[in-house]
């Protein structure tokens, strides 16, 4: 008995190992299936969660967008409250209408138009003789304002093409609201009309996500396809272009008729080859305009989404078949050491607990940078939009101003009181305007620049002030110096970075001394700039470069970001020392041949 048991136990022995790795490899494998087919479900989820929230931001730009236009209609119309509309009071109004229409030089607006109650012409901005004197009663949009008399509301078309004009074919909307007596009696009708293209261009077809991953805008309320899935102004109804060959997208389209926000798929011409389908995943945002309910798509194709998502599982499935490989090659040491397989199995499972930790830890930060990206673009866009929308409201209050201040001609405390307002309009136009040059930098213009130049006559620009304040003016300039650059940019840095240092020194007792030395060092030009003032705490001395960081109760703290990102632009680096009452030295460094490969060179 003893013989046969010594005789099987080896074989059993063999057996039960071979049978626990074979359970633990099937094991292993059906729990990386499931983690697989979790994590796929979750980040498409939490995908759609992020195209939803560009959808809506999208959303909430057009929304703002024609708010803006709304209050420019109303102003024009309060130009015409109690008085008749014809073309002589038109040339009374003149120069305001002129205002009014310059402050919409940014936006898709092609012309601001007025009619009278019967329906003709008799302001246009820009003038065009083509328009100006015709009757227009028989467009809808007239005959809209003319018959609904809703003081208060405005009219949106539906997409078309202009008929007439200097702009014949463009792809057009037109916004209207009517001009109404004290008695509500109806005395014509403002109307703007909007480039749809630079429109589109603006607020759709710059969301961009991925490779591929886009924004469209359809018309609910008319079934119309204003921008299609692929990035193409369209214009054709839903009936025309869905429903035959997309019918799941046309579903979709249907469906988001109610208003309501939502998200799924749909196939779809694959962007990269029209002849092939692709299934694509969306999320959809309303946007009520008026009489108009329009809505926000942003969608990406399915396999960008999967190739986003394989990094991860393939770095997983590598450590899965590393540890298999793990298990099965400590069975085999197990068959053939079995007094070693304690210490080489713990130590190769303690090798890849550690790699699989920092894999993991690399994949949080890399998410959480993604967050804290796109977190910081929305609030770009929102930041932009907000600087757009306060930058009218105080246009019309400085124009209205100037009016009021014209007509009763204030003296003595009145008088400062108005100069104090439009001092503090003046400083938030300011503001707003590091606002938008920080959100939308203008591209860089190249060009062959001596930099010592550069230098000496932002010196003898800002002399006079510099010896007001007291301040002596140490230069060490090697001359020429020249690089390739867009001169304007490098003037603005330097002023900023003057004008903070005599800023630094205001209210030191002693000495007062500005250092700027330029100079060549192999293929980089070096600018510095000193001065004696209380210094910076080395531990601030990163935060400075944050936007709306600052320490001036007065500043807006997006002098030294924008300045930041001027430099970056040149392909150079900008960077401070110095200590708590040692002064402050900043040190730009641009390179000599320009950037590589960017801006505009003339």
């Amino acid at each position: 008995m003893t013989a046969f048991s010594r005789t099987f136990k080896l074989p059993l022995a063999l057996l039960l190992i071979v049978a626990l790795t074979v359970c633990a490899f099937i094991t292993i494998r059906r729990a990386n299936n499931e983690v697989r087919a979790e994590a796929r479900a979750r980040f498409f989820e939490q995908y759609n969660r992020q195209q939803y929230l560009v959808a809506e931001l999208t959303a909430h730009s057009l929304d703002e967008m024609f708010a803006t236009f709304s209050r420019n209609l109303e102003l024009v119309a309060g130009l015409f409250d109690g008085k008749r509309v014809d073309r002589e009071q038109v040339r009374r109004l003149q120069v305001h209408l002129e205002r009014i229409y310059g402050s919409l030089l940014g936006t898709p607006v092609i012309d601001l138009v007025v009619f009278d109650n019967k329906g003709v012409t008799v302001a246009i901005e820009p003038h065009d003789n083509f328009t100006l004197g015709r009757n227009y009663a028989w467009r809808d949009y007239y005959r809209w304002v003319r018959d609904q008399r809703q003081p208060g509301r405005m009219y949106i078309s539906p997409f078309m093409q202009l008929e007439g004009g200097k702009k014949r074919g463009v792809k057009e909307l037109i916004v209207a609201r009517g001009i109404y007596g004290s008695r509500g009696e109806f005395n014509g009708v403002v109307a703007c009309t909007l480039d749809f293209d630079k429109l589109a261009r603006k607020h759709v077809l710059s969301v961009k996500i991925g490779k591929h991953g886009q924004a469209w805008l359809m018309d609910s309320t008319t079934r119309t396809i204003l921008v299609d899935p692929n990035g193409r102004i369209a214009g054709q109804t839903f009936d025309e272009a869905l429903r035959r060959k997309w019918p799941r997208l046309y579903d979709l389209l249907l469906s988001a008729g109610d208003g309501k926000p939502g998200s799924g798929w749909y196939e779809f011409e694959d962007p990269a080859d029209p002849r092939l389908q692709v299934r694509k995943l969306v999320s959809y945002h309303p946007v009520r305009l008026e009489n108009r309910l329009w809505t926000v798509g942003v969608t990406t194709p399915e396999r960008e989404v999967e190739a986003l998502l394989s990094s991860f599982l393939q770095r997983q499935e590598a450590i899965s078949t590393t540890l298999l490989v793990t298990i099965l090659g400590g069975a085999a040491l197990l068959l053939t050491l079995f007094y070693n397989w304690n210490r080489t199995l713990t130590a190769q499972v303690g090798l890849h607990t550690r790699a699989l930790s920092k894999a993991h830890s690399r994949l949080e930060a890399t998410f959480d940078e993604l967050l804290v990206a796109k977190k910081v673009a929305a609030v770009g866009h929102l930041a932009l939009g907000l600087a757009h929308e306060i930058r009218n409201p105080l246009s019309a209050i400085q124009m209205n101003m100037q009016m009021i201040r014209k007509k009763i001609e204030p003296t003595g405390v009145l008088c400062e009181n108005f100069s104090i307002a439009d001092g503090e309009i003046k400083r938030l136009n300011r503001l707003l305007k590091d606002v938008l040059d920080f959100a939308r930098p203008r591209p860089v213009r190249l060009q062959t620049a001596d930099l010592t130049g550069i230098v000496r006559r932002l010196l003898q620009l800002v002399d006079q002030r510099l010896a007001q304040h007291g301040v002596t003016t140490v230069t060490d300039l090697e001359s020429p110096l020249e690089l390739v650059c867009d001169p304007e940019q490098i003037h603005q840095v330097l002023l900023n970075l003057v004008l903070n240092a005599m800023e630094a020194m205001e209210g030191i007792e002693g000495d007062r001394t500005l250092k700027v030395a330029a100079y060549r060092r192999e293929t980089q030009a070096y600018v510095l700039v000193s001065d004696s003032g209380r210094g910076i705490a080395p531990d601030k001395c990163e935060q400075l470069f944050d936007p709306f960081y600052t320490t001036k109760i007065s500043g807006g703290g997006l002098g030294l970001s924008i300045l930041q990102t001027i430099v970056l632009s040149h392909g150079g680096s900008v960077s401070v020392t110095g200590g708590t009452g040692a002064g402050a030295t900043f040190t730009v460094v641009l390179p000599l041949a320009g950037p590589s490969g960017t801006g505009e060179t003339l």
